[in-house]
C-alpha cells in the first residue's frame, strides 16, 4: 500500500482484492472459497473512479456449513464501533461506473450468471491512524459510500438454468439439514409463466429424520409486479404421509392466510434507510430462469 490514499489505480485494485480475500477468511458459518480469484480492475482520476470492475467469471464458491465456533469470535457491532479509530483524512469522490460480473460463477457445482452495474455512487476515501482490522494492514484505509445515494442508479440481471435450481437448492440446504440430523431426499421443482406478471411454482421434497420419513408437495401462483411487489395469489400444500397431512390440517388456517399477502421489496429496502428503489422488475421462466431489474 502507498502512503497516500487513494493513490493510483493499482493501489485501489490491490486494496479491493485484499478486502475480498479477508472477507473470505472471516465469513462466519459459511466458508467461501474462490473469492481470491476475482479479477479487479480500477481506473482512478483524482478522487473519482472512472470505473471499478469485479469479474467473478469462473470463480467457484463452496458453502461449507459447520457448527464449530471460530477460535476468535468477531466482536459485536457495538464494540467494533467503539474500538474503531478516528479517521485522519477524508476525501470525497464518486464511482462513475461500478460493475460486478460473473458469466458464470459456480456455487458448489451450479453455474450462475450475474451482471450488476451501478452508476454515480458517491464515496469517501478514509485514512486511519492504524488498521481497523489487526490482521489486515490494508484496513488503515477505507472506501465507503458517502452521503445520500439519491443519484445512484443501475441495473441487475441474473440467470440460471431451470434444471440447475434443484442442485443449487440441495447443495445449499442439504448441509444445514444434516447439521440438524435430517437428510434431504428427492426434490422436484417446476417453474412456468402464468400470465404477464405471474409465476406458477410446483415443488416436491422428501425429508428423513432418524427413522421418520416424510414428503410434501406445494403448488403456488406468485405475482411479481414491475414495481417489486410480490403477492401470493394461490397456495396449496399436501402430503401422502399421514403425520404430515395431520400437521397440515392444523396449519390450514395459517396457509390460507398467506394467500393474498403482499411483500413490497421497496418498502423492505426503505426500512434500512436506503433511498434506492427497484423498477422494471422482470422474471422469465423456461429453460432459463432470468431475473432483472433497474434501481434508482
Amino acid at each position: 500500500m502507498t502512503a497516500s490514499w487513494p493513490g493510483d489505480s493499482a493501489t485501489v485494485a490491490r486494496w479491493v482484492r485484499a478486502v475480498i480475500q479477508h472477507a473470505a477468511k472471516d465469513s462466519g458459518d459459511v466458508e467461501l472459497k474462490g473469492l481470491d480469484d476475482i479479477t479487479v480492475t480500477a481506473s482512478l482520476a483524482g478522487n473519482d473512479l472512472e470505473h471499478l470492475t469485479l469479474d467473478a467469471t469462473g470463480v467457484r464458491l463452496r458453502l461449507g456449513w459447520h457448527s464449530t465456533p471460530p477460535a476468535h469470535p468477531a466482536p459485536s457491532s457495538a464494540a467494533a464501533e467503539q474500538d474503531e479509530p478516528d479517521s485522519l483524512t477524508r476525501e470525497s469522490g464518486i464511482v462513475k461506473t461500478f460493475r460486478f460480473t460473473a458469466r458464470p460463477m459456480r456455487i458448489e457445482q451450479t453455474p450462475l450468471s450475474i451482471d450488476v452495474q451501478a452508476f454515480d455512487v458517491p464515496i469517501a476515501w478514509l485514512t486511519f491512524a492504524e488498521p481497523t482490522e489487526p490482521d489486515l494492514p490494508e484496513s488503515i484505509h477505507m472506501l465507503v459510500p458517502d452521503g445520500d445515494l439519491d443519484g445512484l442508479h443501475g441495473i441487475f440481471h441474473a440467470t440460471i438454468a431451470t434444471k440447475d435450481l434443484v442442485p443449487l437448492i440441495t447443495s445449499v440446504t442439504g448441509p444445514m439439514l444434516r447439521e440438524a440430523g435430517a437428510h434431504l431426499g428427492r426434490v422436484k421443482l417446476d417453474l412456468t409463466d402464468d400470465g404477464d406478471d405471474g409465476i406458477r411454482v410446483t415443488a416436491y421434497a422428501g425429508l428423513r429424520w432418524k427413522l421418520l420419513m416424510a414428503s410434501a408437495r406445494a403448488d403456488a401462483r406468485i405475482q411479481v409486479t414491475r414495481d417489486a411487489v410480490i403477492t401470493v395469489r394461490d397456495l396449496t400444500v399436501g402430503s401422502r404421509n399421514l403425520f404430515v397431512k395431520a400437521g397440515l390440517l392444523f396449519a390450514r388456517k395459517r396457509i390460507r392466510g398467506v394467500i393474498g399477502q403482499t411483500f413490497d421489496l421497496n418498502e423492505i429496502i426503505a426500512e434500512d434507510g436506503t433511498p434506492t428503489r427497484l423498477h422494471d422488475v422482470r422474471i422469465e421462466t423456461g429453460d432459463q430462469l432470468s431475473v432483472s431489474a433497474r434501481f434508482r
